[in-house]
């Protein structure tokens, strides 16, 4: 039986949000679009940018959900409203502003390839280890359920050889779990953003890039094999640009209260050029810029690498940006 047509199904799922992008666009909603690697650059309309098909899609019993699409679209029309009334002079934002853009920061953390291809990577390795460690038991009770008898002396051997060789192979999880880990932990990391003291910046002029992993954790340099305050709760600063002109940093020092910070023509763009080589070398596979500006000028950017390194004699999860 074929399946059943789905009227006006949501399927082109956005991983940065218009809401977000238009804020970066001309009048025309148009903006560049930059491969990481700067080899491509070319204008687009907002709405084909970032843009992959049923990203956000749960495989359920009845068949494809966009519930999860359908929610992000809610959260980010909430936070849209906010951020215009925190950007027209409404700051300190309220606390159902604060909440929903924070919601929003949250959820932005988890719902790009960033996220999703670390954890990836953390399942994959994670589950090397364990069947490279799988005891005999464990192979003769595995082979007894896959072929209804006793594994032979030489198939165990066969099979411990295998689970030990697995470089070759990429053991990748359900796209469900990697969508039900960001409903999960999306809220928590808003949570932390609430408690942080919260920033808005005025560079002065437009000067600031975007791209597919717009929020990024900053701290102060803490020297080789520091590894403190390098996650979501306990990074010095989560910053994010929320406009060419505006960026929100959320401070942990205890002591920042809400501000407005207006740096002025000289100092905003200079720390807006910090900010703009963080962004970029966060983005996974594209950066996006006003097509009036050149942001980009001067930046050079390493390749992608792994999003963790895992120690093969610990299995300690190492993030790259430590």
């Amino acid at each position: 039986m074929s399946e059943p047509r789905r009227h006006h199904e949501p399927r082109r799922h956005h991983l940065v949000p218009q809401m977000h992008l238009k804020r970066f666009a001309d009048h025309k909603r148009r903006i560049v679009m930059v491969s990481r690697d700067q080899k491509k650059r070319f204008p687009t309309d907002i709405k084909n940018a970032c843009v992959q098909t049923d990203y956000y899609a749960v495989e359920t019993d009845n068949g494809r959900s966009q519930e999860v699409e359908k929610l992000l679209s809610g959260i980010e029309s909430d936070a849209a409203t906010a951020i215009e009334r925190m950007l027209s002079g409404k700051f300190p934002p309220s606390p159902e502003d604060r909440a929903a853009v924070a919601l929003f920061i949250g959820f932005q953390c988890l719902r790009g390839d960033e996220a999703r291809e670390g954890y990836e990577q953390i399942t994959d390795t994670l589950a090397k280890m364990m069947l490279a460690n799988t005891t005999r038991q464990g192979i003769i009770e595995s082979f007894r359920k896959r072929e209804g008898r006793d594994p032979t002396d030489e198939e165990i051997t066969a099979e411990k050889r295998l689970l030990s060789n697995l470089d070759g192979v990429v053991l990748k999880p359900h796209q469900n779990e990697s969508i039900k880990t960001m409903l999960e932990i999306a809220p928590e990391i808003a949570e932390y953003m609430t408690q942080r003291g919260w920033l808005l910046v005025d560079h002065g002029e437009p000067c600031l890039l975007t791209s597919d992993t717009p929020v990024v954790k900053w701290s102060k340099p803490t020297g080789p094999g520091a590894h403190w305050g390098r996650g979501w709760a306990t990074a010095d600063e989560i910053q994010m640009p929320l406009s060419p002109r505006h960026s929100l940093v959320l401070a942990r020092n205890e002591e920042i209260e809400d501000s407005v910070f207006e740096l002025g023509r000289k100092r905003g763009p200079e720390l807006g050029a910090e900010m703009n080589k963080l962004v970029a070398y966060s983005a996974r596979r594209w950066i996006f810029h006003h097509p009036d500006l050149d942001p980009l000028r001067g930046i050079t950017l390493p390749p992608n690498g792994p999003i963790f390194t895992i120690e093969g004699n610990t299995g300690r999860i190492i993030p790259d940006d430590w």
